[in-house]
């Protein structure tokens, strides 16, 4: 398959959308403009976290014996707790926490990248 039939698939577009929206939270976070930026910050994440699940829910059914698959459901189990972590974070002032969602969120990102990488040779290979 071409590369551009991956534009065809619902999954791939959601979740591409999805992590768009996690990267310009990060973005907010590396430069701290505009001045609501933690706002900002929250909404996008949230929504970036809302797309990929909804982009796991209209797949027809999981794929666990691929590694896209099955790092990838992972890295969504642990994005919803990095995102209520966050929360929990703002709300309770502990350092701890903070630090390890900030951690949390970089791996996380980078894992994600490998996943969608992941995703599309899987997809061009079949």
């Amino acid at each position: 398959m071409a590369l551009v039939d991956l534009l065809q698939v619902p999954h791939f577009i959601i979740m591409l959308i999805g992590f768009i929206h996690i990267s310009v939270a990060m973005l907010f976070v590396a430069f701290h403009k505009p001045k609501n930026w933690r706002i900002l910050h929250f909404c996008f994440a949230a929504t970036g976290v809302e797309l990929i699940l909804i982009g796991l829910l209209i797949l027809s059914g999981l794929i666990l014996h691929i590694a896209h698959g099955i790092i990838g459901l992972i890295v969504v189990i642990i994005l919803i707790g990095d995102l209520i972590g966050g929360y929990v974070a703002v709300k309770t002032k502990d350092s701890r926490i903070r630090f390890v969602h900030i951690w949390a969120s970089r791996v996380l990102y980078v894992v994600m990248l490998i996943v969608i990488i992941l995703g599309i040779f899987y997809f061009i290979l079949i």
